[in-house]
């Protein structure tokens, strides 16, 4: 057989016994929470379309696996479990990968996969979670190349939720479009049930159908009731702004809630913008006796248990916690 330039082809050798393999470098695996909204309000319409926000984030245990491997080269490579999730750069996961090249000045290729766990649009924010996983799981792989600050304006530029996720914390509030982060020192640990119903939500639809109100609660007062880490004080104390309007655009929500209060739930609310639903649980009894009762009694909609997920690092080539 002969090569392009006329010349025998050379054939690979096989390695001979006993030699050692070429080195494979293990990939950095980071988990990507979900969250809940446990206090959203809207205060005013922004010129550029957003609303400014006051917001308190919960990260939940839920969560998708992200797997980093470095390939040579440039090329930004991306796998999905789930098929109905794009693998180009519409995913926020691959943009997240570009943003970061590029403030890094030189080629970092890079394949990512990612385990999905956690439902698309449904106000649990899969996909900010997972481009925050990709950009903490990057400074992993090369000691930190970026400027924390520069990572952190990228990150707002990705999306409103990336920078709670980057933080690495459990509770945290939210201020200007929910992009400007304040941890909160919650020592708490608070189980819930969710449901998502058989349809997604667009965040868009419900922020274009938004009506402001001049109500405002007082967000001190959940902040006071968390720190108490007793359900029945903090329950009074949920507020999503955009309930209204979730409800208005897709009525079926209000089912849904109505569905787990007759399970023995009280006030339960949407996260975000939805399509989720979450109540807050005593313990993991009432919890696991509503969930199965809502499994039998509603088979397409998606019902689990979740609680606070505490901060868990992440090492290379080490399992993500979920």
């Amino acid at each position: 057989m002969a090569g392009a330039g006329g010349e025998a082809a050379a054939l690979p050798q096989p390695a001979r016994p006993g030699s050692p393999a070429a080195p494979v470098t293990p990939p950095v695996i980071r988990p990507a929470f979900a969250k809940v909204n446990l206090f959203l309000d809207t205060l005013e319409k922004r010129p550029d379309g957003y609303h400014t926000l006051k917001t308190l984030f919960e990260r939940i245990d839920l969560a998708d696996e992200v797997a980093l491997r470095p390939i040579p080269g440039s090329q930004i490579r991306c796998r999905c479990s789930d098929p109905a999730l794009p693998a180009d750069r519409s995913n926020l996961a691959v943009r997240a990968a570009e943003g970061y090249q590029a403030l890094l000045g030189k080629p970092l290729g890079v394949e990512i996969t990612l385990t999905k766990r956690i439902p698309m649009a449904a106000g649990l924010g899969g996909g900010s979670s997972d481009a925050a996983a990709v950009l903490a799981g990057l400074q992993e792989m090369t000691g930190g190349g970026v400027d924390p600050k520069a990572l952190l304006d990228l990150a707002r530029t990705l999306g409103a939720d990336v920078p709670f996720f980057l933080a690495d914390v459990p509770f945290a509030w939210g201020e200007g479009r929910g992009d400007k982060i304040a941890p909160a020192d919650f020592s708490v640990r608070l189980r819930h049930l969710l449901v998502q119903p058989d349809f997604p939500i667009p965040t868009a639809a419900v922020y274009r159908g938004h009506v402001l109100t001049p109500f405002h609660p007082d967000a001190r007062l959940l902040s006071e009731a968390v720190k108490t880490g007793r359900v029945e004080r903090i329950r009074p104390h949920l507020y999503n702004a955009l309930e209204p309007s979730v409800e208005r655009l897709f009525p079926a929500v209000a089912g849904v809630k109505r569905a787990l209060e007759e399970a023995g739930l009280k006030r339960p609310m949407v996260s975000g913008s939805g399509s989720t639903v979450f109540a807050l649980c005593d313990g993991r009894e009432p919890a696991a006796g509503a969930m199965e009762r809502l499994s039998k009694q509603h088979p397409t909609w998606r019902v689990w248990t979740s609680q606070t997920s505490g901060s868990i690092p992440s090492k290379p080539g080490g399992r993500g916690a979920a």
